[in-house]
């Protein structure tokens, strides 16, 4: 990793939890210190990451050494304001094996840290990650779903969602066709910190109907990570939004007439190549495999550790997008349009604070 992609996780670390508050301020700029970033580069880079930029390369240094340090400076990071959210608590447990460490070593480094700004010791060393309050698990006891690790209420805003993470242990929670019991699978994925302004339960605009945000699916391929969220109309129907470096997409399941049943194969599609979906002509831009490495809210599939997702995107001459997921047999199709900021009309996005030089 280069100084600046090393410092590229710091800052996206830091601001995990949207925003970066005034205890964290100074340790980022020492860490950019220390890894040799100017105080100008650095201020550069986390604007970046504030207005969507990606983390980037998140492939630890080949030098146990610097994988020390560098994991060393995430800690620091996450407990310089005094206290870790359950995000960064996830973050720090994902990375460990990569940086050589057991999940289980993330709690006694964070430890270490907070003792050394005088803050109290996060609750229960063994189970770093607290479960529910004792206030919300009397919610489920009173009627409501409980997740089967902490208690806390499940709630499936959608009927077609089979999986929801739940927002207080992380626990991937799935329910099967029509059945009330919830089934633990466990912790089994992690986002990767970004500055993205987009969370659960924002609302939006698209196709003349507004749109809530439920969930959310990270995906990776060789070139970084993009953001799939999925959306509920107010009328029923579902969809996708996709944000990657500042650009969006907004997409719902095609049609019968749009969804050919002779589309190429996934090994033989190519950039270039021009396919009709419906009456309308699309040229294929992009083809990859991705793997997803995270997902929170409610989706309506599992994401399973290691979950790949082959497909190809596709561009019309005007704002036309389209999407081929190869990872069902036929294809599955999505068809819409790409978007800037402002098309959207978002609302309850996430602020960030200012970056104070």
């Amino acid at each position: 990793m280069t100084p600046e992609e090393k410092f590229r996780l710091v800052a996206g670390l830091a601001l995990v939890d949207g925003q970066l508050g005034p205890d964290e301020q100074p340790v980022v700029l020492r860490a950019a210190e220390q890894l040799g970033i100017p105080q100008d580069q650095a201020t550069a880079v986390v604007q970046n990451l504030m207005q969507g930029g990606q983390v980037g390369s998140t492939t630890p240094p080949s030098s146990a050494s610097e994988r020390r340090e560098l994991f060393q400076l995430l800690v620091d990071v996450a407990a310089a304001d005094g206290q870790v959210t359950p995000q960064e608590m996830g973050v720090l447990q994902h990375m460990a094996g990569a940086f050589s460490l057991r999940p289980g070593d993330v709690p006694t480094m964070l430890q270490a840290a907070l003792a050394q700004r005088g803050a109290p010791p996060i609750p229960g060393a063994s189970a770093p990650i607290a479960g529910a309050p004792e206030s919300v698990r009397e919610r489920a006891r009173a009627g409501e779903a409980g997740c089967p690790s902490c208690g806390a209420p499940i709630e499936f805003k959608n009927t077609r969602s089979v999986a929801v993470m739940c927002e207080y242990c992380d626990t991937t929670v799935t329910r099967g066709d029509g059945a009330e019991a919830l089934r633990d699978l466990g912790k089994i994925s992690a986002l990767v910190a970004d500055a993205s302004p987009i969370q659960i339960g924002a609302r939006g605009e698209a196709f003349g109907s507004t749109f809530e945000v439920l969930g959310r699916l990270q995906l990776e391929h060789k070139t970084g990570y993009w953001n799939e969220w999925f959306l509920q109309w107010d009328d029923g129907k579902v969809g996708w939004l996709g944000e990657a470096q500042g650009q969006y997409y907004v997409t719902l399941p095609a049609g019968e007439v749009e969804s050919p049943q002779n589309l190429p194969s996934f090994n033989q599609i190519a950039p270039g190549q021009r396919i009709f979906l419906g009456k309308k002509r699309y040229t294929v831009t992009d083809v990859r495999m991705a793997r997803a490495t995270g997902g929170e809210g409610e989706l309506p599939f599992i994401v399973g550790d290691g979950y790949e997702l082959p497909y190809a995107d596709l561009r019309r001459s005007d704002s036309g997008f389209a999407s081929i997921d190869f990872s069902e047999d036929p294809p599955l199709v999505f068809t819409g349009k790409a978007v800037g900021w402002r098309d959207l009309n978002m609302t309850n996005y996430r602020v960030f604070d200012g970056w104070a030089n």
